[in-house]
């Protein structure tokens, strides 16, 4: 049979994933130049350069991608949205575990993205980036268990073997004895308590520099709802005497400069708020226990509303990109 060497258009899949890729690292770049300007650590400089060169690479080649396809490359977040010299609003320590947690992040959603994309070059750019975002998880995973900085997960010390789920009770939790939380559950609690503390850091830092009463009051909100969050989370492994991760408020400065603007700081929020349904939703889907999985539809649907709040702020502020959109075909045919 012969093999057509055509290359076809890309796919509204491949477009969103570039599209998105280019204004995530836009802001990325942003916050890794800013950050660079201040940090004192020689270990975590190299991680924070290494990174930075991974936005400006994946912005480039995805504005490429764009520009042949005929498509225009988004706005996203310029120089106009960082003040370099700005004093520094995060210590170090914070840095060096936001990029780890922005890491998962890049995981996650180069992921995703590989799994619906068919064009050769894109499957091939995909892979590239996913394998160098997994050297930036690596190396800030070295960095902090090098400087004792990450809080790792429970270890269970009791004695295991190999046994079966004989009783329907197993998935109770609401009334009478609950079981142990199990290995799965905590895995998912544990990663979104990581997550959640990041968040709530950087609401904290965030409310304290922004220019506008609506954007310090929506940090407000949001560091108000990812506090009750975490407690829940805590709650899961407190009551079965597991340890929690550690906080880091304390990495925040008395600053009240703004580093970024406050399009930067809500944008960044709201979609770091918005990816909490999905890793919320894939815990709900491993946790066994019925009270487990109901106490994260709760926070899925909190924090759903309060994503949605951001999204309506950014809408009326003019501060929201639109992506691409599929021809309207009815709107054209009114306005012939």
């Amino acid at each position: 049979m012969e093999i057509s060497h055509h290359k076809t258009k890309i796919s509204s899949s491949e477009l969103a994933n570039l599209w998105t890729q280019y204004v995530n690292d836009s802001l990325a770049r942003c916050m890794f130049r800013h950050f660079l300007h201040y940090v004192q650590d020689t270990d975590i400089i190299q991680v924070l350069e290494y990174a930075l060169e991974l936005t400006e690479r994946h912005l480039q080649k995805a504005g490429e991608f764009l520009t042949t396809e005929g498509y225009p490359i988004p706005k996203g977040f310029t120089d106009e949205d960082v003040t370099i010299d700005a004093p520094p609003l995060f210590s170090d320590t914070y840095i060096i575990v936001y990029l780890h947690i922005m890491a998962i992040h890049g995981l996650t959603r180069y992921a995703g993205a590989i799994g619906n994309v068919t064009r050769e070059d894109q499957r091939e750019y995909f892979i590239g980036v996913m394998t160098e975002t997994l050297e930036l998880y690596d190396r800030s995973t070295k960095v902090l268990t090098h400087k004792g900085i990450i809080s790792k997960p429970p270890s269970l010390n009791n004695h295991q073997k190999v046994e079966f789920i004989k009783k329907q009770n197993f998935l109770t939790g609401w009334l009478g004895k609950r079981r142990p939380i199990s290995a799965v559950e905590i895995s998912g609690t544990y990663l979104n308590l990581q997550k959640t503390m990041v968040k709530t850091v950087l609401e904290l830092g965030f409310s304290q520099v922004a220019e506008s009463k609506e954007v310090r009051n929506y940090m407000e909100r949001a560091r108000q709802l990812c506090n009750d969050h975490f407690k829940v989370l805590s709650s899961m492994l407190i009551e079965d005497n597991l340890h929690v991760p550690r906080t880091y408020e304390t990495e925040v400065t008395d600053s009240t400069t703004p580093p970024f603007s406050d399009k930067l700081m809500l944008f960044h929020v709201t979609a770091l708020l918005s990816s909490a349904i999905g890793y919320y939703g894939e815990a709900m889907g491993i946790s066994q226990r019925r009270d487990l999985a109901a106490s994260y539809a709760k926070m899925i649907a909190e924090i759903g509303l309060l994503a949605e709040d951001g999204m309506n702020l950014l809408i009326e502020n003019e501060w929201m990109e639109q992506p691409p959109l599929a021809t309207d075909h009815n709107d054209l045919a009114k306005n012939k």
